[in-house]
């Protein structure tokens, strides 16, 4: 007979990630079923993930070879004595898979249909809605009857605002730099024309003799997969090290990334900027201005 545990856990799980999709999708016309198939792609993402985990101790049989996947967590350990740096660099790891699937798997179902930074935000953030979906569906159903009513629900909320808050925030930031990265020739080519200048790239560009719009492509790649990992590694860290930090600063991070997480994701969504509709000028780039 069904278990009517799995419709109270669905429930409890989509309503908050409906509820967050409206919040961050309300002002803007996404194609709807991009966004349903999205959605799809970060519970894949979630799934290769539980997959990749589930198999940490066990051999997978290949009929022509058995092959035991790696359990980086202790080949960390045993590279790096000091506890405390060694759990800092696992979380770091561990940030880097998640955000590589949620990212990896939006990319692959959108990268035809990306027209400015805002829609790479938003389906980045969609993404993430369907990976924490699925996974506090598994987190709800394994404690299911193991918790106390009372302690059940503190983990429902928790993991409905606050870890799912974490995943928007990480995924949309990488969203955000990935964004300026895809469309790196037009933007490039509009801040020629209001006269801003990069200093920077122009020399390396000078050293390394590569293409302006390449040096800032791979620039914000660098810079949005290091902030995306640095902030899901300090999140975890922070809530797994109770026993070296202090409860106050436990409390206020939570606080800081779920307030503060949802200010900047809005932010980032308000700017006209991130707006323009930039996959319109992407082939249009001037090879004479590349080529200074």
């Amino acid at each position: 007979m069904f278990d009517p545990k799995y419709i109270i856990t669905f429930l409890i799980a989509i309503v908050p990630a409906l509820i967050w999709a409206a919040l961050f999708l309300k002002k803007h016309r996404e194609n709807w079923w991009l966004v349903f198939l999205t959605f799809l792609g970060g519970i894949f993402a979630a799934q290769l993930i539980l997959l990749y985990k589930g198999y940490w101790d066990t051999s997978i049989n290949l009929v022509f070879a058995k092959v035991t996947l790696v359990d980086f967590r202790s080949n960390i350990s045993s590279i790096i004595l000091n506890t405390v740096l060694a759990a800092f660099v696992t979380f770091l790891g561990i940030g880097a898979m998640e955000e590589f699937f949620k990212f990896g798997v939006m990319k692959m179902i959108n990268k035809n249909f990306f027209r400015s930074v805002d829609d790479v935000i938003s389906l980045a953030i969609i993404s993430a809605l369907g990976f924490s979906f699925y996974e506090n569906m598994i987190y709800f159903n394994s404690q299911w009857g193991v918790l106390s009513t009372s302690g059940f629900m503190m983990l429902a909320v928790s993991r409905v605002t606050i870890v799912t808050m974490v995943h928007m925030l990480c995924s949309g930031v990488l969203g955000y730099y990935f964004g300026l990265a895809h469309f790196a020739s037009p933007i490039l080519r509009l801040e020629h024309a209001q006269k801003k200048h990069h200093p920077i790239l122009t020399f390396f560009k000078n050293i390394l003799h590569m293409r302006r719009s390449h040096l800032y492509h791979n620039e914000m790649m660098a810079i949005g997969l290091v902030a995306a990992m640095l902030l899901h590694a300090m999140y975890d860290f922070v809530l797994s090290s109770t026993i070296y930090l202090n409860p106050i600063l436990i409390s206020g991070t939570i606080l800081l990334y779920f307030f503060g997480g949802y200010y900047y994701l809005s932010y980032l969504m308000k700017q006209q900027k991130n707006k323009l509709q930039l996959g319109l000028l992407l082939n249009e780039v001037s090879d004479d201005y590349e080529g200074r």
